[in-house]
């Protein structure tokens, strides 16, 4: 049999245990997440990287480009046009500037031109100065208009003297790859019904700096 007594002091030592015994932590409450960051731009990003340097004042000399911009090469015809139009082409005159520069050439270049019905045996003869020349003009230090008067003053007296082969020396003027005078020559002697053929001369006589003239002979019935 139980003893009451007994039971009511167990009953109280338990309730005192309980009371004594430290109370269970309560569970940790979930914490919130932190707001987001408000957005920054760059400028005011770069104001907070800057704050408190100081300017710094520092000579840097111009830049410098590797090579110097090339000014476009102008046009070799327009030249020759204009050396053309300031040279004013007298009435009495048979030569045509603007039609010379039609036949545009270069310095070094060979010239080779022949009316028809000029044997090409006769041609190669020319070329090869088998047919000697008996007069020749030089027009190096000539203006256009000096050029021209000489190159038809020879061709007259040729012909006063009934002379067959003449030689024109036209140089090798450079003008930024142009060649002048032999422009205007080798044109010229194209227009005048007298000349049969011209070609280079030989290195002797001028090279490409020079022509043999062809002319036609003169009739006996002709004064």
């Amino acid at each position: 049999m139980k003893d009451p007594l007994l039971s009511k002091l167990r009953k109280e030592l338990s309730q005192q245990l309980r009371q004594e015994a430290p109370a269970e932590p309560a569970p940790a409450a979930r914490k919130a997440p932190p707001p987001p960051e408000p957005e920054v731009d760059d400028a005011t990003l770069f104001a907070a990287a800057t704050r408190g340097a100081r300017r710094l004042h520092v000579d840097v000399p111009p830049p410098t480009t590797s090579s110097p911009s090339k000014r476009p090469r102008p046009d070799a015809n327009a030249r020759l046009r204009r050396l053309a139009a300031e040279a004013e082409e007298a009435p009495d005159t048979p030569l045509s500037d603007a039609a010379a520069l039609i036949h545009d050439t270069t310095p070094e270049s060979a010239l080779s031109w022949a009316r028809n019905g000029v044997q090409p045996r006769q041609l190669q003869r020319l070329q090869q100065a088998k047919l000697p020349w008996q007069a020749a003009v030089d027009l190096h230090g000539c203006t256009v208009d000096q050029a021209r008067e000489a190159v038809l003053g020879l061709l007259r007296d040729a012909r006063a003297a009934d002379l067959h082969v003449v030689k024109v020396v036209h140089g090798k003027s450079h003008a930024r790859g142009e060649a002048l005078l032999k422009t205007f020559v080798n044109g010229w002697l194209r227009q005048l019904p007298e000349v049969l053929a011209f070609v280079s001369a030989q290195p002797r006589d001028g090279g490409t700096g020079a022509v043999y003239v062809l002319l036609k002979r003169r009739r006996p019935d002709t004064e």
